[in-house]
């Protein structure tokens, strides 16, 4: 996705034609994007729910290698039903739903093609993520500002990633994980992640926030960019370069939302630890 190879004169047509792809695809889907958030509700949660099951049909398209497997419709039924109770506020049961369909997946998986553990995984890394998402939208005190404050700055990291990982390049990071993985990028995505947070916490929450969303910021933004050189591991054992084509310019949803998977972890992590140590010290 972002921090990408080295930058030989003769790769500069190509790094323009990417980044304008990525530019046309960010006209169209942000303003949905911001829409939904804005309407929070049942619009938010479609929104989450039909990148649930976009995610979940390409992993599970990427670990048994073949689409529309049983695997993916338990994981596909389960996060529906999933995602439905915690529209509700029924969290737990939520979840519940969400690793009972993830034991039927990895049984399917198994007999179809010896990938259970794969294809259980996915409740973990895609479901409890979009659970959580629309817990911080919909449940959690400002949870519109909350969620502004993440969606801007993914964006962000990812934009500084790909930007400085393209046009500045230097030592890559792992060949390991990935072969084209910049330095440069990681620190990019930091950066304007820092910068934008800080900037959304002041229009949001005040200047007294400034530094404290600065650091919110950086913090979203490194996992972000460690959730892009995870996704990066995961192609990279499965022989993928991009997931799927779904999305000009970014390739698949997965390829698009890693950083997104992993900053809404951390941010929903975090303000679940913030509010259960307010509660035992009140």
């Amino acid at each position: 996705m972002s921090p990408i190879i080295d930058n030989n004169e003769p790769e500069k047509p190509a790094v323009v034609g990417a980044l304008a792809s990525r530019i046309l695809s960010a006209f169209v889907m942000i303003p949905l994007v911001v829409g939904a958030i804005f309407l929070g509700g049942p619009a938010f949660t479609a929104m989450i729910a039909f990148a649930c099951m976009i995610m979940l049909f390409e992993w599970s398209r990427m670990v048994e290698r073949q689409p529309f497997t049983h695997g993916f419709y338990a994981l596909a039924i389960g996060s529906a039903i999933s995602l439905f109770f915690a529209a509700s506020g029924n969290y737990l049961i939520s979840f519940v739903i969400a690793f009972f369909g993830s034991i039927v997946a990895a049984y399917f998986a198994r007999k179809n093609s010896g990938t259970g553990v794969w294809s259980a995984f996915a409740a973990i890394y895609i479901i409890l993520p979009c659970i959580a998402l629309i817990w911080l939208r919909l449940d959690l005190p400002q949870g519109l500002a909350r969620t502004i404050v993440l969606f801007t700055v993914v964006w962000a990291a990812d934009t500084g990633a790909f930007v400085f990982g393209k046009f500045i390049g230097g030592p890559k990071i792992s060949h390991a994980l990935s072969p084209t993985k910049t330095w440069s990028g990681i620190c990019g995505g930091i950066l304007f992640g820092s910068i934008i947070g800080a900037t959304t916490g002041v229009i949001l929450f005040g200047q007294d926030v400034m530094l404290s969303y600065f650091l919110v910021g950086g913090g979203l933004g490194a996992a972000s960019v460690i959730g892009d050189l995870v996704e990066s591991g995961f192609k990279r054992n499965f022989s993928l370069k991009d997931i799927s084509g779904f999305i000009p310019g970014h390739g698949g949803a997965l390829d698009r939302l890693d950083g997104m998977i992993f900053a809404t972890t951390a941010m929903t992590g975090g303000m679940f630890v913030y509010m259960l140590i307010e509660k035992l010290q009140g």
